[in-house]
């Protein structure tokens, strides 16, 4: 089975709302003859408002709806698939011959049904539209046209990063953006899954990108919540043991189902991080040095990471020397600290921020000398150099350029932002070469 009858739009909302955000010196005509293509986005209302603007200014749009969850946010017209995943590939394909496809618009370029899309994308030449949450937040998104994260074409090496930051201006000031408060969020990622569920039924065939069910998130959530006193009461503890000015390193957490950990690290688990780091501090780090580790702020399965932790610092006897830390602001953390270990993570580009020592444990376009650490883990906690200011400067003025746009997909006020930024930038995006 591929795809079905198109689904019918509603009346679409006056343009009073989304003016702003439709995009300053762009005109009625901008996209005539571009057909985008809009796979799954982030759960809020972002792709379909950059949808109506694009088709504003002459733009077709085709949209296919992959699971329930996508018909919250998508009140227009588009099409269901409700094939399996082994036949989307050419269905898609077909999709993009038939229509003519230009420009494909995706959040995330390592979902199952995006991967694919990616790669038939680049091999017919059309505009690829990779967004993601910022590299650098809060006030930004990400969209590159090649590849997100480890699949970034970013230069990998300091003379290539170095001369492609001598062609730019300096980076935009993006200051004081607007607030994205995290309820909001919280309550546009229910409605997305209610719709999943609630459409299930119709999406059989439909294959979810994340490993835990969401359901155990939520439940998570709750616990946490309840929590929340306790949580406060340790951390106060765990911060007074920092208060002594003992040296202390930072490894911060990352979510096991994130794609950082599962396609851009060597990685299984969180907790071979935590056995490789702390079995390598334990070996080489000075006495005196305490190894701070930080729960990832959607952890929701934090007494189980916790104590994973402690029991993983009671082998190799260090736990003396271990202090986890649930909440609360990183930068104070890197800000004091000797050095960071990481695996790929946005925290990386504050380390470089604050020049302190930086180790990356998976595959990241920070991972080059003169920004991160390129010995052994083992040589690292002691006398790691810290990064070239210029050239986390380069770093920073290149990645700004080229990927990073202001707004954000989760406030009304921050997807107007985006909106007009992206379409700025699609209107000067060259086609692809195949």
């Amino acid at each position: 089975m591929g795809f079905v009858a198109e689904r019918k739009a509603l009346p679409e909302p006056r343009a009073g709302q989304e003016r702003q955000a439709a995009g300053a010196g762009l005109h009625a005509r901008d996209f005539a003859g571009r057909c985008f293509l809009f796979l799954q986005g982030p759960a809020s209302p972002f792709a379909v408002r950059l949808a109506r603007a694009l088709r504003r200014r002459g733009a077709r749009i085709v949209k296919v709806h992959l699971c329930g969850g996508d018909l919250v946010f998508w009140p227009d017209r588009a099409r269901l698939y409700l094939g399996r995943l082994e036949d989307w590939p050419a269905r898609l394909e077909r999709l993009m011959a038939d229509e003519a496809v230009s420009d494909v618009v995706l959040f995330g370029d390592c979902r199952p049904y995006h991967a694919p899309a990616v790669a038939i994308g680049r091999a017919r030449g059309v505009r690829l539209h990779l967004l993601e949450e910022g590299y650098v937040r809060p006030g930004w998104i990400t969209c590159e046209n090649w590849g997100v994260n480890g699949h970034s074409d970013l230069p990998r090496t300091p003379e290539a990063l170095r001369e492609a930051a001598s062609r730019l201006p300096e980076p935009p000031e993006n200051r004081s953006p607007p607030a994205e408060p995290f309820a909001r969020r919280a309550l546009w990622d229910i409605a997305w899954h209610a719709g999943h569920a609630a459409l299930a039924p119709l999406f059989l065939r439909y294959r979810r990108h994340t490993l835990a069910h969401p359901a155990l998130d939520y439940v998570g959530w709750a616990a946490r919540w309840l929590d929340a006193p306790g949580a406060a009461r340790r951390d106060r503890a765990a911060r007074a043991r920092l208060a002594d000015g003992a040296p202390h390193f930072l490894l911060p957490l990352q979510l096991e189902g994130d794609f950082q950990m599962r396609a851009h690290s060597p990685f299984g688990s969180v907790e071979e991080v935590v056995r490789l780091v702390l079995s390598s501090f334990a070996r080489s780090a000075h006495d005196a040095a305490r190894l701070v580790v930080k729960r990832h702020p959607y952890d929701t399965g934090l007494p189980a990471t916790r104590r994973m932790v402690e029991r993983v610092a009671r082998e190799h006897d260090i736990a003396g020397r271990v202090v986890f830390v649930e909440g609360g602001d990183i930068d104070p953390l890197i800000a004091a600290s000797s050095g960071v270990v990481l695996v790929n993570s946005t925290t990386a580009l504050a380390t470089l921020q604050h020049e302190k020592p930086l180790k990356v444990l998976g595959r990241a376009t920070y991972d080059m000398p003169g920004l991160a650490h390129q010995g052994a883990l083992d040589s690292f906690w002691n006398g790691a150099p810290p990064p070239d200011r210029d050239l986390v400067n380069a770093y920073r003025r290149v990645v700004l350029a080229r990927t990073q746009l202001a707004g954000g997909f989760f406030a009304p006020a921050t997807i107007g932002r985006a909106v007009e930024s992206l379409l700025a930038r699609m209107a000067s995006d060259e086609r692809v070469p195949a």
